[in-house]
């Protein structure tokens, strides 16, 4: 496995692992080491503004929810060798949604651990992906 691959399976599980942490934080409330410090002590650990507000879901469907779906589909690719252009092509509107989110923090003053870990392997994967097409 060459190192690209490697890389390419790291970003992966890093965007699984936020995007489960993220549906947990949709339904329950997570740990504060999760979020960070200033975000826990906000209302349910900061789940309440992070994970259930108008921004975290797509047409009522949880942003978290569609960011698994998507990390399964592109592990069966890649595990099946689609073409890395389609998995590129797969990618893009992760990386559109994460550029709003990340900005949506920004803009308002909010860390979220989980959620740039989410954003960082998202655009890795775009460019992890290009690299391979």
């Amino acid at each position: 496995m060459s190192t690209l691959e490697v890389l390419t399976w790291i970003a992966l599980a890093v965007g699984a692992a936020a995007s489960a942490a993220a549906l947990w934080g949709y339904y329950g409330v997570l740990p504060g080491w999760l979020t960070g410090p200033e975000i826990c002590r906000l209302e349910h650990g900061g789940c309440a503004v992070l994970f259930r507000t108008s921004r975290a879901a797509l047409l009522g469907v949880p942003n978290a929810s569609l960011g698994i779906a998507l990390y399964a589909l592109l592990a069966a690719g890649l595990a099946t060798a689609w073409p890395a252009w389609m998995l590129l092509l797969m990618v893009l509107p992760a990386v559109a949604m994460s550029a709003f989110l990340g900005w949506s923090l920004l803009s308002r003053n909010l860390q979220c651990r989980i959620c740039w870990a989410g954003h960082f392997a998202n655009f890795a994967l775009l460019l992890l992906l290009a690299v391979r097409a």
